[in-house]
């Protein structure tokens, strides 16, 4: 009988210190870096908890609108980064838990928070296998395309199978070629790269569905000219123009605009905006403004921008 109850004795033992084991929390004092001693910005996630929470919010709207406020206290509680650069961090955990070191683009490491104490653990991320840049210096293209094009399609590149971090968004472009101001291009379709960083939704050339663009053959690669586009219309008889943009004026002083008859189709909705910014944006002097819309009556011709294109960017 003593037996019996010396042996369950022990077995409620072991079952509450299991119990005990699991939910104790410890601080975890340890050093995470980065291999290339580029720089300590890694995080450290307590059971990747962070990014399941972000993917599950950012694929159920229903769990977003319910928990989303949650998030930064979230992060705080759990989650935390090592000092630079000795990578020394500190965080709160189960012995049970597992710890999450990640960076993007260097591959993620994972620890119970047990053998990080018992076996005095360091992390040193290394850098995921990546695809270098392609290296070009070349600073004149070997040919020059100058088109008024009509979008099929611009999609968003990948870019983390890239080694090295790009200020820049890489886009796929496809384009028709409509008519052509420059160097002939051997097919009625387009496809090149381009790159932005951050522009204005007016100064996104993706955000149009026609403009006057240039194309250049850069180390074999046909790469847009960055940031340099125009958005152009149809007129009424028949050929592509741009209406004015009064933010770009200082940059013409010595091209005039030109009284053009655009299509009627061609006009800017303007009920949502402020009387300044319908004036500052559109003013009578280049706008026609009626019944909520900006017709534009100024502007400059397609072949026109080429000229003042290759007087002011391109100098030759």
């Amino acid at each position: 009988m003593m037996n019996k109850i010396f042996f369950k004795t022990i077995l409620i033992s072991s079952v509450l210190l299991k119990i005990f084991y699991k939910s104790q929390i410890v601080i975890v004092r340890g050093i995470a870096k980065d291999s290339l001693k580029i720089n300590n910005i890694i995080g450290i996630d307590v059971n990747d908890t962070i990014r399941k929470f972000r993917d599950k919010a950012f694929k159920n709207e229903k769990f977003k609108s319910e928990n989303w406020s949650k998030y930064e206290e979230l992060v705080k509680k759990i989650s935390t980064y090592p000092d630079f650069p000795d990578g020394n961090y500190t965080i709160a955990a189960k012995l049970t838990d597992t710890l999450y070191f990640y960076k993007p683009r260097y591959t993620t490491q994972k620890y119970k928070v047990a053998d990080i104490i018992k076996n005095n653990i360091k992390v040193t991320l290394a850098p995921a296998n990546c695809i270098p840049y392609k290296k070009c210096d070349q600073k004149i293209p070997s040919k020059l395309y100058a088109f008024v094009g009509k979008k099929i399609d611009v999609t968003s590149v990948d870019q983390t199978k890239f080694c090295g971090m790009s200020l820049d968004s890489e886009y796929k472009a496809e384009y028709k070629i409509e008519q052509e101001f420059s160097q002939h291009y051997p097919d009625s379709n387009i496809v090149f790269t381009a790159y932005d960083h951050n522009s204005m939704y007016e100064y996104d050339f993706q955000n149009y569905d026609h403009v006057l663009i240039f194309v250049g053959e850069f180390c074999g690669d046909l790469i847009h000219v960055k940031y340099q586009f125009f958005s152009v219309y149809k007129t009424k008889d028949g050929r592509w123009a741009s209406p004015v943009k009064i933010r770009d004026e200082d940059y013409y002083k010595d091209s005039i605009p030109v009284k053009i008859t655009f299509e009627k189709s061609v006009n800017f909705d303007i009920s949502d905006l402020s009387i300044e910014t319908i004036k500052y944006k559109f003013p009578k002097k280049y706008y026609k403004i009626k019944e909520g819309k900006a017709y534009p009556i100024m502007g400059r011709y397609a072949e026109d921008l080429v000229k003042l294109w290759n007087t002011l960017y391109w100098k030759k």
